[in-house]
């Protein structure tokens, strides 16, 4: 359910359709329940070399955070996270055709979201959401959400930090939405609110000192 008028959701995974549709970018969201991780290591393993995942990874959750955690095997078969530190998003753009295909994944959640074309292109067909986390250096405080490591899978193969990690979450949060089900993204429309305004900052500005090295002050080039 939502918090109106705040747009602050707090969601249980796995993810209703009615979830997903509601959310728009710039809203915050709030996980309860299990997600799991997959980055490099997780991808290309199961994406591209089509291994299988050992357990039913679409039936447990439709929420994969792109992660690798901080976590340690304090006893057999028993892992601790201190740390969830989400990973730059762009990264994997490659990957998500097959991961919302094949894993039927309505939330990826990572680092400062994707392009507009792989929600236009991607996100959109499957009716998926991108979430990122706000901020750096905001590792210790995700990882505060973990409630219990429900298992670690192909370390082994992958190694601790690049493994499947399947966990338990309280309110981890607040995640932002960037790119929404219709294809929108929130950083794409800020980044052009600042461009609009980016030329005025150089109205009155004295002659670059070292020009004659190369210094230039032209917002055309430091559009974002």
């Amino acid at each position: 359910m939502a918090n109106a008028p705040g747009r602050e959701w707090h969601l249980k995974t796995p993810l209703a359709a009615e979830d997903v549709s509601n959310l728009n970018t710039g809203d915050l969201v709030y996980l309860t329940g299990p997600i799991y991780t997959a980055r490099d290591g997780v991808y290309e393993h199961m994406l591209v070399k089509g291994n299988p995942p050992p357990i039913d990874l679409a039936k447990l959750t439709n929420v994969s955070f792109q992660s690798s955690p901080a976590g340690v095997e304090v006893a057999p078969g028993k892992y601790e996270v201190s740390s969830l530190q989400a990973t730059a998003g762009f990264r994997y753009s490659r990957y998500m055709p097959a991961l919302l295909e094949q894993y039927g994944v309505k939330a990826v959640v990572g680092k400062a979201g994707m392009s507009e074309d792989d929600y236009k292109n991607t996100f959109v067909k499957h009716g998926a959401v991108c979430l990122t986390t706000m901020g750096y250096g905001l590792g210790a405080i995700y990882g505060r959400a973990i409630e219990k490591v429900l298992g670690v899978y192909w370390v082994e193969e992958l190694g601790l930090s690049e493994a499947l990690w399947v966990l338990e979450l309280n309110e981890l949060g607040p995640l932002l939405v960037e790119g929404d089900s219709r294809g929108n993204s929130f950083f794409a429309g800020v980044n052009e609110e600042i461009n609009k305004r980016l030329g005025s900052l150089y109205e009155g500005l004295k002659p670059p000192v070292f020009g004659r090295l190369g210094e230039q002050q032209k917002p055309e080039i430091e559009l974002f």
